[in-house]
């Protein structure tokens, strides 16, 4: 096997799924998690979850299960690069490839929405694409199912995890989420692929997430003014702190 990823929650791998003769990404909890009995089961029942999520656009999960100590997650191998590494090679987009981008992403998360599913942790890394533009939304590995009795306690493990460059407001604050969560953070990425850089910046996490809480990006229209006005509000609601 390969590596493809080092996680704060697990590593991924380029395997082999002998009995199908296909290359899958084999996601799989971190040792050190692996021997608390509450990441494993918030690993289990969230990766579960997400099964249900069959779209085209979102990193089909095949397989939940585990090998002695070893908790995994087998799921679709999408061969491309992420929206990072993209832009590290393209530089912003141009608008008819933002949009083919972001149609795709919104479509991800409204079939999540309608699965009562915050993914909560929306950035480019987590935006995978193929060489035909075709783009698939992955690591649903903090996502975090609609709440119930049974899940509270699992879900609070982690509930302010994330990354700081694309945390909503009620995110940092450690407030509930729903899927305006994912759309700020989803605004955030939008505001990068079009400029090249998030709408905030610091030296750390705390400045950054001040950042989100008190302040307001830069007009996109400034940065681009090539882009439709109408454009740039969308993106601009996206990010309202309301």
């Amino acid at each position: 096997m390969r590596r493809l990823g080092v996680g704060a929650m697990a590593d991924v791998y380029l395997a082999e799924q002998i009995s199908l003769r296909r290359q899958v990404a084999l996601k799989v909890l971190r040792p050190e998690l692996a021997s608390d009995a509450t990441y494993v089961e918030r690993f289990r029942r969230e990766a579960q979850a997400v099964a249900k999520l069959v779209h085209a656009n979102i990193v089909q999960i095949f397989e939940v299960g585990s090998k002695g100590d070893i908790h995994y997650i087998a799921m679709e191998y999408v061969p491309g690069v992420n929206l990072r590494q993209w832009l590290q090679k393209n530089g912003p987009a141009d608008l008819r490839t933002a949009l083919i981008i972001m149609r795709q992403v919104t479509a991800a998360l409204a079939k999540a929405a309608e699965e009562g599913i915050v993914h909560r942790d929306i950035k480019p890394e987590n935006i995978l694409i193929t060489r035909n533009l075709e783009v698939k939304v992955a690591d649903f590995g903090l996502a975090r199912v609609r709440p119930t009795e049974q899940s509270l306690e699992l879900t609070r493990v982690g509930m302010t995890m994330g990354t700081p460059l694309y945390m909503s407001p009620e995110q940092i604050q450690a407030k509930p989420l729903d899927i305006r969560s994912d759309i700020y953070s989803f605004g955030v990425t939008c505001y990068q692929l079009l400029t090249g850089e998030p709408p905030f910046k610091g030296d750390n996490a705390m400045v950054v997430g001040v950042m989100h809480l008190t302040k307001e990006p830069e007009p996109l229209e400034n940065k681009r003014p090539d882009l439709p006005r109408p454009l740039c509000r969308v993106i601009h609601q996206m990010l309202a702190k309301e």
